[in-house]
């Protein structure tokens, strides 16, 4: 039985073993990306547990309706975070904990319902991050135990989903303290062009740009040409987010951080290459979170929603420009 796997080794074939999110980010590693590395304790571990300290009893008690469903899920929870390992899992995790012995981690749930296109668990489960080596297995119970928090047994009650069905795995990875983060398109999210790829960039974790918290600075690539076309250093990067010690902390940037881009050229066209790579790979224009920490990493990558689904009723685009006109619809038409 396998309970430990390293993301490389995953493909998005494989969520039921690994969930949505691990699945995911094994299907970007084969596409070419640069991944933070670690591993997928699996779908597989987790029914071990279950199994091991008889919390399959309870899970059958809280779906076939005995009692308080609340009740029953804290009674779950506790189960899951005072009970013992199977001694074939924990050697496993053991293995997992000694290779990042010196690092932070991030410990995120990854179910198997998670990202699925009938149900959103956005938010219903549990991530800690600054997670240490020797901590793995505690954080591991966690996560699994986030699988009976009220909202998320609340959630699949009344989405008729049978908590029994849901199995957790759960992604560990190293945990970067990037220079920059944010977020790129291989299409412009203002107006659709298929034929430029965007960077939004800002210093630190990327939480302050995904949560709107600072105006990033903003770079567009000619996919043709692979130059940059328009750039703008904003203002606007006040705050930005970084990892000391393992925690995750909100600092105000320097008069000389707002005033300077964020990346150079150079990381800039490579992040052009990353998504363009993306793109081609999956067949579909891509929304991409990346962070730069010695390199570009991708994060996640996920369809670009609101301008593909327009796409999909595109006629000839004209400006008056012959040259530029063929190449930004053979390039729409294409994808």
């Amino acid at each position: 039985m396998t309970f430990v796997v390293p993301i490389a080794s995953l493909r998005k074939t494989d969520v039921l073993l690994a969930g949505g999110k691990g699945a995911s980010l094994g299907e970007l590693v084969q596409a070419g990306a640069k991944v933070p590395p670690g591993y997928v304790v699996t779908s597989a571990a987790y029914k071990a547990y279950v199994e091991y300290n008889g919390i399959d009893k309870l899970i059958w008690r809280l779906e076939s309706g005995q009692g308080n469903p609340l009740n029953l899920a804290h009674e779950i929870r506790e189960a899951f975070l005072r009970g013992e390992m199977p001694p074939d899992v924990n050697s496993e995790i053991i293995k997992l904990s000694d290779e990042f012995a010196g690092d932070f981690l991030a410990v995120r749930s990854s179910a198997t319902y998670e990202d699925s296109p009938e149900f959103s668990f956005a938010g219903i489960h549990e991530t800690y991050l600054g997670v240490v080596g020797r901590q793995v297995a505690e954080y591991v119970r966690r996560v699994w135990a986030s699988n009976f928090e009220e909202r998320a047994v609340t959630y699949k009650l009344d989405n008729r989903i049978p908590p029994s069905r849901v199995f957790m795995a759960v992604v560990v990875q190293k945990l970067l303290n990037p220079k920059a983060a944010g977020v790129a398109f291989s299409l412009d999210p203002l107006n659709g062009d298929r034929s430029v790829v965007v960077v939004e960039s800002s210093w630190g974790l990327g939480e302050a740009v995904v949560a709107g918290e600072v105006n990033p600075d903003r770079f567009v690539v000619s996919k043709v040409t692979g130059e940059i076309i328009k750039r703008h250093v904003s203002s606007g990067k006040s705050v930005k987010y970084v990892l000391e010690e393992g925690r995750v902390v909100k600092r105000e940037t320097t008069a000389e951080e707002v005033a300077a881009p964020s990346l150079t050229e150079e990381e800039v066209k490579e992040l052009a290459e990353q998504v363009i790579a993306l793109e081609r790979y999956f067949h579909y224009p891509v929304d991409v979170e990346w962070a730069v920490e010695n390199g570009v990493y991708t994060l996640q990558a996920r369809p670009e929603t609101v301008w593909s689904r327009r796409g999909q009723e595109r006629k000839w685009a004209t400006t008056g420009d012959l040259i530029k006109d063929i190449v930004y619809n053979l390039l729409t038409f294409r994808l």
